[in-house]
């Protein structure tokens, strides 16, 4: 009898336990939530604490830290860093109960479709939102709506509606609800950024909010002629958390500004720091594009398990009943299914790539406008007979090779060396050297046996790749399979 009552005593202390930590996870969160706006990077530390010790709460608990993580780096614009978080939380999404923690999840997701140019994709976001928000309720259906509304609201300033835009605005304008307490900042911090105006209301509160307020103060001052240099080095100073990306779009109209008028010296000036803005938040967009592409793949790769999944036991009960010629029927019809869904998700895939990579290219030819040289063709022949010796040796794996390096062992300067792999090349020199590397591993792969059964892993070392994602996703857009299915694809000619 005794045994059996320390017995209930101990599997008791073991309940409270596990309830004290769920609750001790769900408090953190709350921290979390409290600070994002106010010191993102100790709300930052928080959330991070919560997914490394995934013990000390449920899945849920830690697939809602990931997401919160994710939000605040695009509220800080690192968009990137954002990505790479929403790809960790779907790797959780299979265990995770809550539809509501999914509908964020996909909330968040097509706010990064709007910001790197995949509008197309946002309207998938908002059918799962739709379908997420079925089993919802109250408050939490409530805030789906708003999350949808937002999104709506972005897409039309996207397309630049921006009256329909406003009207949207102004109708909601009023909306708010606990679980989204910052719906109308957000949508007031939008309208601001059309009318090019400071905010009409008060973010004394926020001081997120208030930093995005007091930037678009100082933009108005310049269109005003009413800036003042020491004005934004005082906001610097006051809102050191925030990163200089924030700023470039006011560098880019204070540049504008000032190169309209005779100080050459500011003009010079604030133009670099633009452009230096500039390649930041473009080098931030390209890899975000590159791992929002991955988080594609995984998705559809889970939807295919679970469609695989549901197949598998669809057949076994109706091999059960009986039903053969009706479970042969059902096979074709999945796979047919299936396979045009990957063929239309593939093109859907090209057509997003291939118009945001024109946007780039778009953006780099603006830059490079301005800053046209001409190069003597003895220099640029010169130049040119080294590129091929280069081209040929096994120096394109080196993995620390940049621009500055291989122009310094030309005997030239990275920008005669850029301009002549732009004109002769027709690519910049990150593309120009990574499928110099694919084709190195291309000619091993198809003149050495042996390397036929090397992992990726190896392959992206070998050929000078800092990760074998990055190797997967530049081999695919190079050769138009990914490594492994060209692997297959030589082993059975």
């Amino acid at each position: 009898m005794l045994k059996k009552v320390f017995s209930l005593v101990f599997f008791l202390m073991l309940a409270v336990n596990a309830n004290s930590q769920i609750t001790d996870a769900q408090n953190l969160t709350k921290d979390v939530e409290a600070l994002m706006y106010s010191d993102p990077e100790k709300a930052l530390k928080t959330a991070h604490y919560i997914v490394a010790n995934q013990s000390f709460g449920s899945v849920d608990d830690v697939y809602n830290a990931c997401l919160l993580q994710a939000e605040i780096y695009i509220n800080l614009e690192r968009y990137n860093d954002a990505v790479v978080k929403l790809i960790s939380a779907d790797r959780l999404s299979l265990n995770v109960n809550s539809d509501f923690f999914k509908a964020k999840n996909e909330y968040l997701i097509a706010k990064i479709y709007q910001i790197i140019g995949f509008q197309k994709s946002v309207s998938h976001s908002i059918l799962e939102l739709d379908d997420l928000s079925k089993s919802l309720k109250d408050e939490e259906k409530k805030v789906v709506e708003l999350w949808k509304t937002e999104l709506e609201i972005r897409t039309l300033v996207s397309a630049k509606n921006y009256k329909v835009a406003l009207a949207l605005i102004q109708k909601n304008q009023n909306q708010q609800s606990e679980l989204y307490p910052t719906f109308a900042m957000q949508i007031h911090q939008i309208q601001s950024e059309i009318e090019n105006q400071p905010n009409k209301i008060d973010f004394k509160d926020n001081s997120y909010f208030k930093f995005l307020s007091d930037i678009n103060l100082l933009k108005s001052k310049i269109k005003t002629k009413d800036f003042q240099e020491s004005d934004l080095l005082a906001l610097k100073k006051q809102n050191p958390q925030y990163g200089d990306v924030f700023y470039k779009d006011l560098y880019k109209y204070w540049s504008q500004e000032v190169c309209n008028g005779a100080k050459a010296e500011d003009c010079f000036r604030v133009r670099k720091e633009y452009i230096k803005l500039l390649k930041l938040s473009i080098s931030d967009l390209q890899n975000a594009r590159v791992n929002i592409i991955n988080l594609i793949d995984q998705k559809e790769k889970q939807i295919n398990n679970s469609e695989k999944d549901f197949q598998n036991k669809i057949l076994f009960a109706l091999f059960v009943i009986g039903f053969l010629s009706a479970i042969g029927y059902l096979i074709y019809f999945l796979i047919l299914k299936n396979r045009i869904k990957m063929v239309n998700s593939e093109i859907e895939k090209r057509n997003i790539s291939d118009q945001y990579e024109q946007k780039l290219s778009d953006q780099l030819k603006d830059f490079q406008a301005s800053n046209v040289f001409v190069i003597p063709e003895k220099t640029e022949n010169l130049i040119l007979s080294k590129l091929d010796v280069f081209e040929k040796s096994k120096e394109v794996t080196n993995p620390q090779l940049s621009l500055a390096v291989l122009a310094k062992r030309l005997d030239t300067n990275s920008k005669y060396l850029s301009e002549i792999i732009n004109k002769h090349k027709q690519k910049n020199f990150s593309n120009y050297l990574n499928e110099l590397r694919v084709k190195y591993i291309v000619d091993k792969l198809e003149n050495n046996p042996e390397y036929l059964q090397y992992k990726t892993s190896y392959l992206a070392e070998e050929a000078g790749f800092a990760s074998r994602t990055t190797f997967t996703t530049i081999f695919k857009n190079v050769i138009g399979t990914s490594p492994s299915q060209f692997i297959d694809q030589l082993k059975n000619k």
